[in-house]
């Protein structure tokens, strides 16, 4: 009963005809039903539909609600849980497993497509426990990979900030398993990047961000990280993102190819990062080029209140665009992104509008 009156809200309000209804109610219910309907930030009971309708209310004018209608469905790129799990299960095969098999073989002297002595020998599964997989975030999923993956779990952690108590379960079960002292690769797993501010980003003469965090806490003698690597021996870092664009993992990548990396103690740390699904670097331009009206809509309704002291982290001047005006039309299942344009998840109860995915925040 709800969704048949939200299906006629929704014709009303956007001033459909028979016709037209008959042909937009199949679309709409395959949106619902096959993807939108599980987005985890709506309020228990909401569908997917009553929060359209809601939406789409709030606009002015009728051209207004098509424009964002139009946009929501041919635009908008929902990515469902069932989506993100799947990268999740390829991410071992695709990613970690080519850098097991490589070590190996370099450590056996022979070429790394001799597949079948690498699988067979002792030193590749002497080499896949001496990896340590860390979680930056909630979204990393850590769970999955460990249970994908086949790993031990005395070899994940789903974040960095652990206790000595862990460092030292972590050491005594790789003692008992292998008879390492440390491990000597870590992968850094993340689900999403867009602008790259929170992993690595200048704040004055500073670098903060979640990996040189991380790789600060490496090299201090007093952290709890510090005691898992052999800081005599070279130490593999690998960063994983499920999902990231090109312009976040340049901005990473400046942190990894900067000078200090090259003097001691960070000299004997080796960092790469890894892309599961690419977000195309022209994601921006084509929508900014092909969907000005909806660009404008975010640029008339989003209030300049948006900038924070967070989002002044980053660049700020058309907040309209999102954060670090990234322009994304993404929605995750479990949350939208703030790089995500705001007209999609920006809920303010000083300016009484309410995002068609209200998004949870971190932030203040």
């Amino acid at each position: 009963m709800r969704k048949a009156l939200a299906e006629r809200l929704l014709a009303k309000i956007l001033n459909w005809n028979p016709s037209v209804i008959s042909s937009e109610r199949p679309i709409i219910q395959a949106m619902s039903s096959f993807k939108f309907d599980e987005y985890q930030q709506f309020s228990t009971g909401t569908l997917f539909i009553e929060s359209l309708v809601k939406w789409l209310s709030q606009f002015e004018e009728e051209e207004e609600r098509q424009t964002a209608y139009d946009f929501v469905k041919s635009k908008l790129l929902f990515l469902s849980n069932r989506q993100v799990l799947s990268l999740v299960e390829v991410t071992y095969d695709t990613v970690i497993r080519p850098i097991l098999i490589k070590k190996t073989a370099k450590e056996l002297s022979i070429s790394e497509y001799e597949i079948r002595k690498i699988f067979n020998s002792d030193e590749y599964n002497h080499q896949k426990r001496k990896c340590l997989y860390i979680g930056l975030s909630d979204g990393a999923k850590i769970d999955q990979l460990r249970r994908s993956a086949g790993l031990n779990n005395e070899q994940v952690v789903p974040t960095y900030e652990i206790s000595k108590d862990k460092t030292d379960d972590l050491l005594s079960e790789l003692k008992k398993a292998n008879g390492d002292k440390h491990f000597n690769t870590i992968f850094l797993i993340d689900d999403f990047t867009a602008s790259g501010t929170s992993y690595s980003r200048k704040d004055g003469d500073e670098r903060k961000g979640k990996i040189p965090k991380i790789i600060q806490k490496i090299i201090d003698a007093n952290s709890e990280l510090y005691p898992l690597i052999d800081h005599d021996e070279r130490v593999d870092i690998h960063i994983i993102f499920y999902i990231a664009t090109s312009e976040a993992i340049a901005k990473i990548e400046e942190f990894i190819n900067a000078g200090v990396f090259k003097q001691s103690p960070y000299s004997k740390i080796d960092i790469n990062i890894h892309v599961v699904q690419y977000i195309a670097s022209d994601t921006k331009d084509k929508i900014i080029n092909e969907e000005l009206q909806f660009v404008e809509l975010s640029k008339k309704y989003i209030h300049s209140d948006i900038v924070d002291d967070h989002w002044r982290k980053a660049k700020h001047d058309e907040y309209y665009l999102g954060y670090n005006e990234c322009c994304l039309p993404i929605v995750l299942a479990h949350n939208t992104p703030n790089n995500s344009l705001p007209l999609l998840w920006w809920t303010s109860d000083d300016h009484d509008f309410n995002g068609l995915f209200p998004r949870i925040t971190r932030h203040s």
